[in-house]
């Protein structure tokens, strides 16, 4: 009876370890599912952010881009607006007088040309 006893005991001793070993082994999966699925979360978390970053500098410079476009097109109509002056009659009138020395021709300067000979 002392021998079954013992090999009862010895048994559910065996069983017991048995049991904590697979305990302590789901324990450690557990663990390290749970640091995985943090790592995972935080990788993703960096990545997302890296994003928005790229996103916000994208904007900045756009935003700089369109200043300098700005820019511009405010000396473009500024050019058109003194291209336009430059273009009046009058202008070109007092260019002529001024820088070339030209003058209406005198009616003694004017000769006509009959075309139908």
């Amino acid at each position: 009876m002392v021998s079954k006893s013992v090999d009862f005991i010895e048994y559910k001793n065996n069983r017991m370890n048995k049991n904590s070993k697979k305990k302590k082994t789901n324990k450690i999966k557990k663990k390290l599912k749970v640091c995985i699925l943090i790592a995972v979360g935080f990788i993703c978390i960096v990545i997302n952010l890296c994003g928005y970053s790229k996103i916000s500098q994208m904007r900045y410079e756009i935003t700089d881009l369109e200043k300098v476009l700005r820019q511009k097109e405010i000396q473009l109509e500024g050019l058109n607006a003194n291209k336009l002056k430059a273009n009046t009659k009058e202008e070109i009138e007092k260019k002529s007088k001024e820088e070339l020395n030209m003058n209406y021709p005198k009616e003694e300067q004017i000769e006509y040309i009959d075309l139908n000979e």
